[in-house]
């Protein structure tokens, strides 16, 4: 399976919100998949003093040490095509439902109103409002 994840993008995806400081946008299902993400990270790497020097400076938010840990992480992926092909499909569902859950809400709003459309399905739409105070 050819999938389109480097060591980078998966490195961003598993740490990327430390440096960040915090998640971010992520939806609950995202972080939970980050963390788990993260974790597969940790356990391949461990043993490795460097790389698990590297991924402590990245968890307190070292952006530099970010690429040290995607050069351990590009080697254990070329090592081991298993492990690469996990995490690339990890980082993938990342993607994709962190995707998914922000193309379901949006906002719109005029001077005193501010509406939430939330899609149901391809039929079904549903609206609400909410009056804006002052």
């Amino acid at each position: 399976m050819i999938l389109e994840f480097t060591a980078a993008k998966i490195a961003e995806i598993a740490f990327g919100g430390m440096i960040e400081g915090g998640a971010g946008k992520l939806t609950e299902i995202a972080i939970e998949k980050v963390n788990l993400l993260r974790q597969k990270i940790w356990n391949k790497l461990r043993g490795n003093p460097d790389a698990e020097r590297a991924i402590k400076a990245v968890e307190q938010g070292s952006k530099s040490e970010l690429v040290q840990v995607t050069e351990y992480l590009q080697a254990c992926m070329v090592k081991e095509p298993a492990f690469a092909e996990e995490i690339q499909i990890m980082a993938k569902e990342i993607q994709i439902s962190n995707t998914q859950d922000n193309s379901r809400t949006q906002t719109f709003q005029d001077n005193e109103k501010v509406y939430y459309a939330e899609k149901v399905d391809a039929q079904d739409v549903q609206f609400g409002d909410r009056i804006n105070p002052g």
